[in-house]
């Protein structure tokens, strides 16, 4: 689990709302590591397994700092590819994927985009709702 969180901002076709966020990785297939190291990961990830090239499945809890409906929470599922650009991935990455957010009540899919630098450690991730026009920035930080 991520002790730091991550902020974020969402925005609604109306408002905008800050948080806080959490994640957890339940899953995480590497292949860009050596043969000495298994492909397979359950909940503890080291950063170049992630960097290196990567799927992960995640779980994410958000903090709302102002209520959305009757709600300060939000949670999510998400499936993030994490692609190496720049030596191994260690200077910059690109993340692409998709994920499920539910806040508030309300459903919806999102396209995720980002990228990542910092050998892993600092992520921008731009998710977009086509269905509910919703926009969601992320500065993740993955110490994780």
């Amino acid at each position: 689990m991520q002790a730091v969180p991550s902020v974020s901002w969402t925005s609604f076709p109306a408002q905008t709302h800050f948080a806080f966020e959490w994640e957890a990785t339940p899953v995480l297939y590497s292949w860009g590591m050596t043969k000495l190291d298994r492909p397979l990961h359950f909940f503890f990830v080291t950063q170049p397994e992630r960097f290196t090239g990567s799927v992960e499945f995640n779980i994410s809890a958000q903090l709302y700092t102002s209520p959305i409906g009757t709600s300060h929470w939000g949670f999510s599922g998400q499936l993030l590819a994490h692609v190496p650009l720049v030596e191994y991935g260690e200077y910059a990455g690109l993340n692409l994927g998709g994920a499920h957010y539910t806040i508030a009540g309300i459903s919806s899919n999102y396209i995720v985009v980002g990228f990542s630098t910092l050998f892993g450690f600092l992520h921008y991730n731009l998710k977009y709702s086509p269905a509910d026009k919703i926009w969601m920035h992320a500065i993740e930080f993955r110490f994780f």
